[in-house]
């Protein structure tokens, strides 16, 4: 029986003693929380210091790492202890866009994980997917990208120019306004480190048809030499009643001119009023000639054409006649008859 009441009272003793202790860490211990990396845990301690914590819980600081409040700052109730790791800035350039940043990763490839940038054989990466991290490290990441896109043109619109002789000479007129039509085509785009390597058109179809431009033109006063086939552009036409005249052997005008100039096939009698001496002509169907003669029944809008033979100018008669004046007054009339 006595045994058995010793055995209780130690048992009592004791749970006396335990209760105690309990109390007594309760009453010492404090609460502290731990920041670190952006994860708060909460922990009671009896550590007197910020360093003797951290050691306890086996949170080492590197050389660049930071904590706040100082190591040597004593432990206090509701205290909150935050360590601030040192990380390094990068300079990270996707398919030619660049980022700078802070990093936790060790490599070039844990960087590149980190930031889901997904590679394959075609991908080019420098440095090296195992080279260490360091401060201001600049890592450059090519990757193959192939799209298709559906992209819309514009088709420009053709222009044509009709000649017309209802117009003066360089006169424009829009008959039809042009218009640009539309396409659309579907492309594949194969880009490498952000730029195109090459374009291939899968499909295309016009959704709108371009209107060509309708011009009509003034046509340029030209007349063509029904002998030669030669151009010359005229200034001006008139329509003169034409006759002929020769040389007449033994007349004291015979083979001369009211300009001086001699006669041959070529020199034509005008009114100097309508056309003056000397100007460079086109007759139809007589070809080039030169004003260089007047006659007393050459009035207004008549005009005498010299010709080798009597019967040459009888044969002509008179008749109605379009005479150009040419743009170029330097024509040599003379060597020109000679290619007649």
């Amino acid at each position: 029986m006595k045994n058995r009441i010793r055995i209780a009272l130690l048992i009592v003793a004791l749970f006396m003693l335990g209760t105690g202790t309990i109390t007594a860490y309760q009453s010492l211990s404090k609460t502290v929380a731990i920041v670190e990396d952006g994860k708060v845990t909460q922990y009671e301690t009896l550590h007197q210091s910020v360093s003797d914590i951290l050691a306890a819980q086996e949170i080492v600081l590197g050389d660049k790492d930071e904590v706040e409040p100082s190591m040597e700052t004593a432990i206090e109730d509701g205290m909150k202890i935050t360590v601030t790791r040192w990380k390094p800035t990068v300079v990270l350039t996707v398919n030619g866009s660049a980022s700078t940043f802070k990093t936790s990763a060790m490599t070039v490839g844990e960087l590149i994980d980190n930031r889901h940038i997904k590679l394959d054989e075609h991908s080019e990466v420098t440095p090296a997917l195992d080279t260490p991290i360091t401060d201001d490290v600049e890592v450059s990441v090519k990757t193959r990208e192939v799209a298709v896109e559906v992209v819309q043109e514009e088709i420009p619109f053709e222009k044509t120019v009709e000649e017309v002789t209802t117009l003066a000479a360089g006169e424009l007129k829009v008959i039809e306004q042009g218009a640009t039509g539309l396409k659309e085509k579907t492309v594949e785009i194969v880009r490498f480190g952000g730029e195109v390597q090459s374009e291939t058109v899968k499909e295309e179809f016009v959704i709108k048809e371009p209107v060509t431009k309708v011009v009509q033109e003034g046509k340029k006063n030209i007349i063509k030499d029904s002998a030669t086939g030669k151009m010359y552009e005229y200034t001006k036409a008139l329509t003169l009643e034409a006759t002929a005249y020769t040389d007449v052997e033994g007349d004291q005008w015979s083979g001369k001119t009211a300009s001086g100039m001699p006669t041959f096939v070529g020199m034509v009698a005008v009114d100097p009023k309508i056309i003056p001496l000397g100007t460079v002509l086109y007759v139809e169907g007589y070809g080039i000639a030169i004003a260089g003669d007047t006659g007393g029944a050459i009035k207004g809008y008549d005009i005498d054409l010299f010709m080798n033979t009597n019967s040459e100018c009888k044969q002509f008669g008179r008749r109605s006649k379009q005479v150009y004046i040419l743009q170029d007054q330097n024509v040599d009339v003379r060597a020109e008859r000679k290619n007649y």
